[in-house]
């Protein structure tokens, strides 16, 4: 693997401790699909590619592990954590509940700002293409469906089911001209949904468009 090529992709490294950086280099190469379910992590090689120590390396791995990312074994190093489709679709009824929780808090406090930008976002998805451009729109336009929940673990358990999810997912939901389509109509009821004020309607639909994603698991994934 050259991790090499993976820090090259991520942020500068400037304004990041070591460790922080190492463990971003790491996550984004997990995330995107570089770093595949079931890899061996190998702390040696890994701190040979990035000229670090062993120290910020093993850090990194134990900050992924408590993001599920990451499997430590003892004596055995890291690997690269595999998800099972049950545990695929636990983790999505998760996402579920916590969405609707959140966009249930969020719809009687967004304004007309709010509607602008996700209309913007909406916009943007109908013109894009490309797999990854694509997925940032699609997590752009959930994170601003339920900003006004003000809920910062909520948000922070996300980060981590979605960092989870989206890599099983990414080719069958985003790579699809169909599936995208799908989604940005979804997408389109539930803002109208909220722009309406009517929070029962926007989870309703909310719930039922990350559920349907459950069909989109690959067929690989057991």
């Amino acid at each position: 693997m050259d991790y090499k090529a993976l820090a090259a992709n991520v942020e500068n490294r400037e304004g990041f401790g070591t460790q922080e950086w190492v463990y971003r280099v790491l996550r984004a190469g997990i995330v995107n699909g570089a770093l595949p379910g079931g890899m061996q992590l190998k702390q040696d090689e890994i701190s040979a590619a990035l000229n670090v120590s062993h120290i910020p390396v093993r850090e990194a791995l134990r900050q992924l592990e408590a993001q599920h990312l990451v499997t430590i074994h003892p004596n055995r190093g890291a690997t690269v954590t595999e998800l099972s489709r049950e545990m695929l679709i636990n983790t999505m009824q998760v996402r579920a509940a916590i969405s609707v929780a959140m966009l249930r808090e969020a719809v009687p406090r967004m304004t007309e700002e709010d509607f602008t930008a996700l209309d913007a976002i909406l916009e943007e998805q109908r013109k894009v293409s490309d797999t990854l451009a694509s997925e940032g729109l699609n997590i752009r336009f959930h994170e601003g469906l339920t900003a006004k929940a003000n809920n910062p673990i909520a948000d922070m358990l996300m980060e981590i089911i979605q960092a989870n999810i989206n890599r099983y997912l990414r080719s069958g939901f985003y790579g699809d001209a169909a599936e995208r389509e799908i989604s940005v109509v979804e997408h389109e009821k539930i803002l109208a949904a909220c722009k309406a004020g009517d929070a029962d309607e926007a989870v309703r639909l909310l719930q039922s468009h990350i559920m349907d994603a459950v069909s989109l698991i690959p067929e690989t994934v057991q």
